[in-house]
């Protein structure tokens, strides 16, 4: 059993205002491993001298973490109005075998590292100087953060540091060093002992009760979580949702169906690779944990952000071309800019919450109403500490290890299930997207006939709802015009449906062929000003080749559409403006 020892100490006469926040947003992150039995939390939210000395001697043999939040100086901590010795804390650590890592969150506790690394403490984290309580909260939560998603413990430090210096890019740090005499500036360090195994490559643990190569249930939350957030949105979802609710049983083929079929598209065919069992075909699925499927659940989260940031770039382009007076903010120029200049290793690492914010505080402060009315609340789901903002770091933090190859088989089964719980809890924040339906617009006709007064259109298009026998053609006679070769967001009302038209960020290259039938979607990936060329990457396949779009005629009216865009929010040619 590894026990994680938290112990926190507020002055009732000198009260640390962040230092409940600190315990709470640690408790949230670590709670979910917890639960899966990974290890155990000792949490002391109010720790006496007496309560911290009988703990750590029952515990001695399983704490393998130990932090303190709260007053301290160099040679004590102040614990419920008491002064402890650090001289007495150095013995009671150094009495723990498997203990790996001892953080002193409070001010100037750089003076107690010596004692803790003669009692031979491998790794001990501390501050040289006096810290700001908010400070001191921002380091621990990014630390505890970092830790959740696999990271090491110097991994874990440098992103706690990369935190606090984005709040303040003056405070120092002091890193690997077996000195417990640093100088007086800087502020956190991280120091070692110099005669014991290196532990700088720990991670939190998984628990004993998990071992390499058990099976693993997958699915199962993954699939009642989206019957649960889809169920107010779809009718068929909801009808599931209702016989089970009164003791009924639905077979998980009817669940997959009904989900698939009410998802967007591009989201639609990543999950169902999530879903489908595997075949005898050679083909690679992903419903066993391990690397593949914990690579395709990185793959899910990345589609859904994607496709969030380019509905919130076609809404804005539908602002701008309504209205000549809207003035454009400079974080929605940045965010923008910063997108599109973006080189292809920088796309594969590009996270879209900053952007998806711009342009979301754009439109509310504007005023303007957004096609997908839920996106106009959904800002409080991002704030740092709230479960879909964590889903989404945690998430992010796996693609980027995927991408890295800095996962192991094992580690993998193992943050499987993390990934999955995490995943759905991104989905059921976003059951509304089952309102909205994709179509990709391939050719339009005009229906005049003699004894009417009026022409109507004849739309051709690819209504993309997953189904396991493809996607049909269907033809839709209506009496105002779409945009021909466009990939539409369609959202069905009582009387009415309107369209937003996510092209040139999203396109179908069979639209661009009268002979193709079967949709292929394309996201917008990146744009190479040196050769005026715009590279597009398969939704279904991202390790395809990209689609490359330069010169050709059939595809002129892409690049015509970004320069429009680019004139609109730049005032310049994209050229110019990258």
């Amino acid at each position: 059993m590894d026990i994680l020892f938290f112990a926190f100490a507020n002055d009732r006469d000198k009260p640390l205002p962040a230092l409940e926040a600190e315990d709470e947003a640690i408790y949230s992150l670590l709670a979910p491993r917890q639960a899966q039995s990974h290890f155990v939390i000792h949490r002391d939210q109010s720790v006496s001298i007496e309560k911290l000395a009988e703990f750590l001697i029952l515990y001695r043999n399983d704490i393998v973490l130990f932090h303190y939040s709260g007053h301290a100086g160099k040679d004590h901590l102040s614990l419920d109005d008491e002064t402890a010795s650090a001289y007495g804390i150095a013995e009671l650590l150094g009495s723990c075998p498997r203990l790996q890592l001892v953080i002193l969150n409070g001010c100037s506790t750089a003076g107690q590292v010596g004692r803790l690394l003669e009692k031979k403490v491998p790794l001990v984290i501390a501050t040289s100087s006096s810290i700001e309580d908010e400070k001191a909260k921002n380091f621990a939560i990014q630390f505890y953060r970092s830790l959740t998603q696999s990271d090491t413990i110097h991994q874990a430090f440098d992103a706690a540091r990369a935190k606090i210096l984005t709040i303040n890019d003056a405070i120092p740090f002091y890193r690997d060093t077996s000195s417990f005499d640093a100088p007086e500036n800087p502020v956190w360090g991280i120091f070692h002992a110099q005669d014991v195994n290196d532990t700088s490559v720990w991670t939190l643990p998984f628990g004993s009760s998990q071992t390499f190569g058990s099976y693993t249930v997958v699915n199962d939350l993954l699939l009642n979580t989206l019957i649960a957030a889809l169920a107010p949105f779809n009718v068929e979802v909801n009808r599931i949702w209702e016989r089970e609710a009164e003791g009924e049983s639905k077979s998980i083929l009817d669940k997959r169906e009904a989900i698939l079929k009410c998802l967007p598209h591009p989201i639609s065919e990543q999950v169902r690779k999530l879903l489908v069992p595997g075949d005898a075909g050679g083909q690679i699925y992903y419903d066993q944990a391990g690397l593949p499927r914990l690579s395709q659940m990185a793959t899910v989260y990345d589609t859904i952000m994607e496709l969030t940031g380019f509905i919130l770039l076609a809404q804005l382009w539908e602002a701008l071309s309504h209205s000549d007076a809207l003035k454009i903010d400079d974080e929605v120029k940045k965010q923008v800019k910063a997108f599109l200049r973006l080189n292809a290793l920088e796309r594969e690492h590009f996270n879209f919450i900053p952007l998806i914010k711009a342009i979301q505080k754009f439109l509310n402060d504007n005023q303007i109403k957004y096609f997908i009315d839920e996106l106009e609340h959904i800002s409080g789901v991002f704030k740092e500490g709230e479960v879909f903002f964590e889903a989404c770091q945690f998430l992010d933090s796996i693609k980027e290890k995927v991408y890295a190859k800095k996962i192991g088989d094992k580690d993998a089964i193992l943050l499987s299930t993390l990934a999955e719980e995490k995943l759905a809890q991104v989905l059921q924040e976003l059951g509304f997207i089952a309102r909205y339906t994709f179509a990709s617009v391939k050719n339009i006709g005009v229906v005049k006939y003699r004894h009417s007064k009026q022409a109507k259109f004849k739309h051709h298009l690819v209504k993309l709802v997953q189904r396991f026998v493809g996607l049909e053609e269907e033809v839709k006679i209506m009496e105002d015009f779409m945009d021909t070769a466009s990939i539409l967001l369609i959202k069905e009302l009582e009387d009415s449906t309107e369209f937003l038209n996510l092209s040139p960020f999203v396109l179908d290259e069979n639209a661009f062929d009268e002979k193709a039938t079967i949709a292929k979607l394309y996201y917008f990936d990146q744009y190479n000003r040196d050769n005026d060329v715009y590279s597009y990457r398969h939704v279904y396949k991202p390790q395809d080749p990209r689609l490359m779009i330069s010169n050709q005629l059939n595809y002129r009216i892409v690049k015509v559409q970004f320069e429009a865009f680019a004139q609109m929010l730049f005032d310049h040619p994209m050229r110019q403006v990258l």
